[in-house]
């Protein structure tokens, strides 16, 4: 399946300067990542073309082509995707005779600069704000493209195929969001990390609203202590040690709602196929405790343009034996914006703790006793009533990035607080500062070593 996706700092770069006001055509490159085998488009540059340096008519543009001639040899050493992207400001919702054969001369010349058989596009954005697109094979032939993403505030997918679901099974669900809505949770791979506390009813919530594709990860087994707030999960589940993610899924195969789930019985860090799966997402849900997970996942939805929730909850302890503050957050995250980092979720002395603690855990505890080191090895409120709230807020607030609840602008959600100690339910716009790291990879897709990090050197041989 072809892909192609957009993340709101390039979408609106592109909207300015694609409809400058005056009724004309304008055209910009998008430099993009590849991933899925090199098929799916991940935006991570754009190169404006002057408007003063073309020719340009409301339904015709001419544009000097050796503009982009600087940049090429760092796309092909980097086997970036080139597409072509102009606007049709009338708003004819397809590719003209012109278009075809502008689009026939540039790429018989790209072509011409790349030894592989990747494919390279084309696509115009309309004034509904709407984009079309199409690949361009080596082959000089035109083919549509499959699916396009834009992330933003909210999140547009629009898709070629669709599978159908089952009006009778999800009627309550269809009357409340309508069919549009439902079409298009069928049709969206949603990956859950963490399966405990707050991911087991996030799991739960988005398998009986019909999602079509769960991709669950979490590497521990059901204990004792888990029962009390792990749903679907029972004594018999504990004494045999059974994973958390086989709970998972073996409840959601028993709801006949028809949702694929794939299992992951693994430490993101330990296996970079999960990673690879968790990269084709249309959504992920971040359910986790460790600081370094969270970390991991907020890169993933960076360079593969995927939006992104965080849940935490937290218990503060008085000192004296009582509870001092129960709250919770809710994060929404989207490439090229501020990180759980920058948000000050955790700090980079944090992040060094929790990388020891899974690396170096003899280390890690030396360091912890001689005060060089954040003691981070601390659990998460293990009470169900807790835990679902958030859950219940995560998803919730997940469903109005894809289908209109809210009355307000979405930018005032970015982040969702509660207490139960001082009882108030908030939400604000995140002020914080965008991450300067994570920018520098938005779109990047898959590269070696996976994410930047040494350690997955060996990625590119996995997939």
């Amino acid at each position: 399946m072809k892909h192609f996706k957009i993340a709101k700092k390039h979408y609106d770069s592109l909207t300015k300067h694609l409809f400058p006001g005056d009724g004309k055509e304008s055209v910009s490159i998008a430099i993009c990542g590849r991933a899925n085998n090199g098929n799916t488009f991940l935006v991570h540059d754009l190169i404006h073309i002057p408007h003063n340096l073309c020719e340009r008519e409301f339904d015709f543009i001419k544009w000097p082509t050796h503009l982009i001639i600087d940049r090429l040899p760092e796309m092909v050493a980097k086997n970036f995707a080139l597409f072509k992207v102009h606007s049709h400001p009338g708003g004819y919702e397809q590719f003209s005779e012109l278009d075809d054969n502008s689009d026939l001369e540039l790429f018989d010349s790209i072509y011409g600069w790349f030894d592989n058989e990747d494919f390279h596009g084309s696509l115009i954005l309309l004034p509904s704000g709407n984009l079309i697109g199409r690949v361009i094979t080596p082959e000089l032939e035109f083919e549509e493209m499959d699916k396009i993403t834009i992330v933003n505030h909210t999140i547009k997918i629009s898709q070629k195929k669709k599978q159908s679901f089952d009006d009778s099974l999800n009627l309550r669900n269809r009357q409340t969001l309508g069919k549009g809505t439902q079409m298009l949770l069928k049709n969206m791979t949603i990956g859950v990390v963490g399966c405990s506390g707050t991911g087991s009813p996030v799991i739960e919530q988005l398998s009986r609203l019909g999602a079509g594709k769960l991709i669950l990860v979490d590497p521990d087994v059901i204990e004792s202590k888990n029962l009390n707030r792990i749903i679907n999960s029972k004594e018999v589940d504990a004494v045999e040690s059974t994973l958390k993610v086989d709970v998972a899924k073996h409840a959601i195969d028993q709801m006949g709602f028809s949702t694929e789930v794939v299992a992951y019985a693994n430490n993101l860090y330990d296996d970079v196929s999960v990673i690879h799966d968790l990269s084709s997402c249309d959504f992920l849900f971040g359910c986790m405790d460790s600081v370094d997970g969270r970390h991991l996942l907020n890169s993933i939805a960076s360079f593969y343009i995927i939006p992104y929730i965080d849940v935490g909850v937290k218990v503060i302890s008085d000192k004296e034996g009582g509870i001092d503050q129960i709250c919770g957050s809710i994060h929404y995250l989207q490439p090229g914006a501020s990180s759980l980092l920058t948000r000050g979720v955790y700090t980079s002395e944090d992040l060094r703790a929790a990388n020891m603690l899974r690396t170096d855990l003899e280390e890690y505890e030396k360091q912890k006793d001689s005060g060089y080191i954040t003691d981070i090895n601390v659990e998460a409120p293990a009470v169900i009533s807790i835990n679902m709230l958030a859950s219940s807020l995560a998803v919730n607030e997940f469903l109005s990035r894809i289908h209109p609840i809210k009355t307000e602008e979405l930018s005032l959600y970015d982040i969702i607080r509660f207490s139960l100690t001082d009882y108030y339910l908030m939400n604000e716009h995140s002020e914080h500062d965008n991450d300067i790291y994570l920018d520098k990879y938005i779109g990047r897709g898959d590269i070696s070593p996976l994410l930047n990090i040494p350690t997955f050197t060996n990625y590119a041989k996995a997939i």
